[in-house]
């Protein structure tokens, strides 16, 4: 049988922007390793664009180069105008548009169509392609406090339609999936998070050589994070310095620490700073709070091991020993963070002592575990 294709919804970016910034998300890294896997005849990254832009983008085509061919698509009817033959020449356009874009082999029923969070979902089904959508939601977001109560309302008739449409549906969270049992829904697959090792290979591991101790933090600025017990921990120890690096996502609470001075503010790097900006740290740190739907499987975690770099966590969800086979030091409050964190200063960890578990943790291999569930359905 013929290699099937897989098209992708839900990146961030078209490929050649991806090249050239970095993988960064989960998304991102997926669609990497997709390309990569030899698995499928070609990828295909689908992005949405106005009506205004496509025939530009059609009329200036060129054949694409790379691993990843990008295909702009717009629908030429609003999504109000719903009824039944609007949305069959909204489809025979969309088919039109992969076609003049020379895309080939884009509908066929054993094509796996891959929709990354809820809107690459519904830009999956607007353009209603055949083939065996898989579904990812990445983390929990039935529990999301960035939505209000109607917001809540509409991801979950969301969530629930693509249960009802998906072959699997993807999560690296526990939580989503228990969600989706208890709505009847057996075909899921838990996918963990995952570390491009490459990223790490050219980077010497350093002796630290900080003046005072620099207890590190990347990632994003959000509402996740447990800004009280943060705060306390950088009060009680001004000796230490306190770097955090990444964006800040709908959370105003970091702005308290403006006033400490042994807080540095980073802000967002990219992805390929990541593992030198990581080399700095004596200590890194993962501040979640302690929520049921909150069992995150953190990127970061798989980062600072990746940079050999001893990682103290709140024990923010029960499996997080499990999940991370032992490696981090796992803390219930503020007072155990500080105790692991001097003796992880008096005591540094031993290099080397994470590999096995990075090796096996890699986007390629959580991406060939996905293939087999998913080809075989």
């Amino acid at each position: 049988m013929d290699k099937p294709s897989l098209l992708y919804f839900g990146a961030d970016a078209p490929w050649p922007d991806l090249l050239k910034n970095g993988f960064s998300r989960r998304n991102t890294n997926l669609l990497k390793c997709f390309a990569e896997s030899k698995a499928y005849s070609q990828v295909v990254s689908v992005h949405p664009v106005t009506r205004a832009q496509i025939l530009r983008i059609i009329f200036s085509h060129k054949k694409a180069v790379g691993q990843v061919k990008d295909v702009f698509v717009a629908g030429f009817f609003p999504e109000k105008f719903n009824f039944a033959v609007f949305k069959h020449i909204n489809h025979l356009l969309f088919l039109i548009q992969f076609w003049a874009q020379g895309v080939r082999q884009f509908n066929k029923n054993n094509n796996i169509l891959f929709c990354y969070w809820p809107k690459g979902y519904k830009l999956c089904r607007k353009i209603q392609l055949n083939g065996k959508l898989v579904f990812d939601t990445d983390h929990n977001i039935i529990h999301d406090e960035n939505l209000n109560p109607n917001q809540l309302m509409a991801q979950e008739q969301l969530l629930l339609d693509a249960g009802k449409h998906s072959c699997c549906i993807v999560s690296s969270t526990r939580s989503m999936l228990s969600w989706y049992h208890d709505k009847g829904y057996k075909n899921t697959f838990r996918l963990r998070n995952g570390i491009s090792t490459e990223r790490f290979d050219t980077i010497d591991i350093i002796t630290k050589k900080n003046e005072r101790p620099l207890i590190g933090y990347i990632g994003t600025v959000s509402k996740w994070i447990d800004y009280d017990a943060y705060e306390m921990l950088i009060r009680r120890n001004p000796q230490w310095d306190f770097a955090i690096y990444g964006p800040v996502y709908k959370s105003q609470q970091y702005k308290r620490f403006e006033s400490y001075p042994n807080v540095l503010f980073k802000g967002p790097i990219k992805a390929q700073q990541v593992p030198e900006v990581i080399a700095t740290f004596n200590v890194a740190l993962n501040l979640y709070r302690n929520e049921p739907w909150l069992d995150v499987d953190s990127m970061k975690l798989y980062e600072y091991l990746a940079g050999h770099v001893p990682v103290v966590s709140f024990n923010y969800h029960s499996y997080l020993t499990e999940d991370f086979e032992n490696l981090l030091y796992v803390v219930d409050d503020v007072s155990e963070m500080e105790k692991a964190i001097n003796e992880l200063l008096l005591r540094p960890m031993p290099l080397g002592g994470f590999s096995s578990f990075i090796n096996k943790s890699t986007w390629a291999k959580r991406v060939e575990t996905l293939n087999h569930e998913i080809l075989n359905k």
